[in-house]
């Protein structure tokens, strides 16, 4: 398929302090064909603002406010983002990470139409300057896999992972195992990605680019600092394990 549209995903609380690198990093992709939906969850701050600064320059970005039919919180955001979408490949991305200014070219390379789905190279930062440093880290599940279960025993076994915007997804693929599980408030993006993965063609690895996870404390949606999230974790792994 000759340029597939592309829809990043991208939920939104209170980071006016870091959208606009995250909005950069979409802004300077070298693939053009893009639709980049931002989902505020009734930000406090100036978020919306900073966001509108993005749509007055290219209309390729879009906002959204969240429902008060949908629930809080980033899976419900992602959901809704989903439903108007338009995009036959779905970017999701947090709202404080980055991508490499390749990442979408590179992997949309290698897009038949199926039900591959994509993955490439991450590194973590907590500040700019480490940026620099990135991606010399060889972990054992760069490669490509003819079945998703030996991704997910690779992980087990080497204890990695991959954050959500290493991933790029086919829509129908994600129509195929069901929307985000909005019931999660910690480690959602591994009770999704689980299903996405076992049910996936195959995982198609991308080695020239990757993308930038920030490590940015307790702040972080993955953090475990309250007895609801660390609920929540133990029914992911629930989910995951019956998956």
């Amino acid at each position: 398929m000759e340029n597939p549209l592309v829809s990043i995903i991208i939920p939104v609380y209170n980071r006016a302090h870091l959208i606009e690198e995250t909005l950069n990093s979409v802004y300077a992709q070298t693939y053009q064909n893009w639709e980049c939906i931002i989902i505020d969850d009734h930000s406090t701050d100036n978020s919306v603002e900073k966001v509108e600064k993005y749509i007055e320059k290219d209309d390729r970005f879009k906002l959204l406010i969240r429902s008060d039919k949908w629930k809080k919180g980033a899976s419900s955001c992602r959901n809704y983002g989903l439903k108007y979408s338009r995009g036959v490949l779905i970017q999701f991305l947090d709202s404080d990470d980055l991508l490499k200014d390749n990442k979408l070219e590179e992997q949309i390379k290698f897009y038949k139409g199926d039900l591959t789905l994509f993955t490439c190279k991450w590194g973590g930062f907590k500040r700019d300057t480490d940026l620099l440093s990135l991606f010399k880290h060889e972990y054992h599940s760069y490669r490509n896999y003819r079945k998703g279960r030996n991704l997910l025993k690779t992980f087990g076994k080497r204890n990695e992972f991959f954050p959500p915007n290493v991933y790029l997804v086919p829509k129908n693929l994600i129509d195929q195992v069901g929307l985000w599980n909005d019931e999660l408030t910690n480690n959602d993006d591994a009770e999704f990605f689980t299903r996405v993965i076992l049910s996936a063609k195959k995982i198609r690895f991308t080695a020239k680019t990757g993308v930038y996870y920030r490590y940015s404390g307790s702040d972080k949606l993955s953090s475990v600092n309250s007895l609801k999230r660390m609920k929540s974790a133990v029914k992911s792994w629930n989910l995951i394990e019956k998956h």
